[in-house]
């Protein structure tokens, strides 16, 4: 299973958009080590789920669930369409959160086998649209070995010493189709914490495990396996960012034009510095753009209309009064 941050790229949704995780492949052994990484990426944020699994490993997908509850995640069925980064957005620069840029769509997803184990930690589970959740009896494999001892006496200055070796034959492997009863009671404890009916684990034991039982919605509610019929979206669609309260998965970015205006109107804050030109009292201020003595344009804070000085005191050019922070000065005196 692969992890990544997701924010959403839907027309009109900048600046305030839906983030959330993606989770997609199926459950190994090692997906809950990749998910601790995730979780340490987020630094402590609070984002959805959106899964699309064939299941996997039973043991792994219990250790998943158990963390999406300590978290307190939501999580859906869906599929994540990735549609890249493009190359100067700050958010997909490392450290800013997302990694991606995406949708989601309920078309074609699932969530299989293991995979309901770990959708079960979810604190609210949603798997409606066309979202397929399906279950069969859990297949357990077995790797056999045989133990088999040696003795041999060795001796060693003057005394003998008896030595035992192990030898461990690997036989081969083979699967049991059968839930065990430790097993299911593990199972049930799991289930019942997360506060799921025990229909789902009947229905599991009963779907052999050469077929897979799809669960209705209607059934899902009833053993409390869903909290709601919605889908997706409710956890992903750009426009759940103008509710109020906005959903703690909505995040504002500034594009790199609005945080360079904020900078420049930071800046006409701030008193003049000793190399500026005091404004006069009572006149509107602006910051401008003059050559400095050195030939390089700077910025400072002078009175509407007043003259920028040129070096050397042979003649003077209007001071720039645009009410635009970055619009040029169209002088050739004075770079851009």
């Amino acid at each position: 299973m692969q992890f990544g941050i997701v924010r959403s790229n839907a027309p009109g949704c900048e600046p305030t958009c839906p983030e959330w995780i993606s989770a997609d492949g199926s459950i190994e052994t090692g997906t809950p080590a990749l998910f601790k990484r995730l979780l340490k990426a987020l630094g402590g944020r609070k984002l959805p789920i959106i899964v699309n699994s064939p299941g996997g490993s039973v043991d792994a997908a219990l250790q998943l669930g158990r963390m999406i509850r300590k978290n307190r995640f939501d999580i859906a069925v869906g599929k994540t369409k990735f549609t890249g980064c493009p190359p100067g957005m700050d958010f997909c620069q490392p450290g800013e959160g997302a990694t991606y840029f995406g949708i989601t769509s309920d078309s074609g997803a699932m969530c299989n086998s293991a995979c309901p184990l770990m959708f079960a930690g979810g604190v609210r589970r949603l798997a409606g649209g066309q979202a397929y959740v399906g279950v069969h009896q859990i297949t357990t494999t077995y790797f056999p070995t045989r133990r088999q001892y040696r003795t041999t006496y060795q001796t060693m200055r003057g005394r003998k010493y008896r030595v035992t070796t192990e030898y461990i034959t690997q036989g081969d492997s083979y699967k049991v189709y059968k839930m065990s009863k430790s097993l299911e009671r593990r199972l049930a404890a799991y289930f019942s914490d997360m506060g799921v009916e025990k229909g789902v684990l009947l229905t599991m034991k009963n779907t052999p495990a050469s077929a897979i039982h799809q669960l209705e919605l209607q059934n899902m509610l009833r053993m409390k396996l869903v909290t709601s019929g919605d889908y997706s979206g409710l956890l992903t669609l750009a426009s759940i960012c103008r509710a109020n309260p906005m959903p703690e998965n909505c995040r504002e970015m500034k594009s790199p034009t609005d945080k360079a205006r904020q900078v420049a109107n930071v800046a006409q804050t701030k008193p003049p510095s000793s190399e500026s030109e005091p404004p006069s009292g009572g006149s509107e201020s602006r910051l401008v753009l003059c050559t400095d003595t050195d030939g390089k344009s700077k910025l400072v804070v002078s009175t509407l209309g007043e003259a920028c000085p040129v070096p050397g005191g042979a003649e003077t050019w209007p001071a720039w009064s645009g009410g635009t922070v970055g619009r040029p000065y169209t002088s050739t005196d004075v770079k851009p």
